[in-house]
C-alpha cells in the first residue's frame, strides 16, 4: 500500500470528525465568551487592588483561545468541505448511478463543514476584538486613577 492510497483512507473518513471539531470548539468559544465578560466586569469594579502586570494578565486571560478559533475555525471547516467533496467524489466514482443528484447531495453535506467553521470563527473573532478594546480602555483608566493621588499629593 502506498503513500496516496493510505491518504486517500484516511481522507474517506469525510466531514463528520471535522464538525465534531467544530462543535467542540464552539462550545468552548461559547464559554470562553462568557466567562471573560464575567471576569472582565469583576476585574474592572476591583481594579486599583491589582498591580499593572497583574492586572493585564488577568485581564487578558483566555484571549488567545477566541484568536486561535477566529483565525483557524474557518480553515478547519474548509478542510471538512475538502474531506466531505472527496467522499463525494470517491462515491460517485463507486456508485451505479451517474448524475447531477448524487454529487450534490455530497457537495452539499460537505459544505456544512465550511459554514460550522465560519460559525465558530465570526462570533469569536468579534468577541475578541471587544474584549482587546475594553482591556485597552480599562487599563488606560487604570493608569489615569494610579496616577491621580501622586498628583494631588505634589
Amino acid at each position: 500500500m502506498n503513500i496516496t492510497e493510505i491518504l486517500l483512507k484516511l481522507a474517506l473518513i469525510g466531514e463528520e470528525p471535522v464538525l465534531y471539531l467544530l462543535i467542540l470548539m464552539s462550545i468552548i468559544s461559547v464559554t470562553t465568551i462568557i466567562e471573560r465578560f464575567i471576569s472582565i466586569k469583576n476585574i474592572e469594579k476591583n481594579m486599583l487592588n491589582y498591580e499593572p502586570l497583574s492586572l493585564k494578565l488577568a485581564l487578558e486571560k483566555r484571549l488567545g483561545i477566541l484568536a486561535t478559533f477566529g483565525n483557524n475555525a474557518p480553515f478547519i471547516g474548509l478542510f471538512g468541505t475538502v474531506l466531505g467533496i472527496m467522499q463525494a467524489f470517491h462515491d460517485l466514482g463507486n456508485s451505479s448511478q451517474f448524475g447531477v443528484k448524487v454529487v450534490m447531495e455530497g457537495i452539499s453535506e460537505a459544505l456544512v463543514a465550511t459554514a460550522m467553521g465560519l460559525f465558530v470563527a465570526i462570533p469569536s473573532v468579534i468577541a475578541y476584538n471587544y474584549f482587546v478594546r475594553k482591556i485597552k480602555t480599562i487599563l488606560l483608566i487604570y493608569e489615569e486613577k494610579k496616577k491621580l493621588p501622586l498628583e494631588l499629593e505634589g
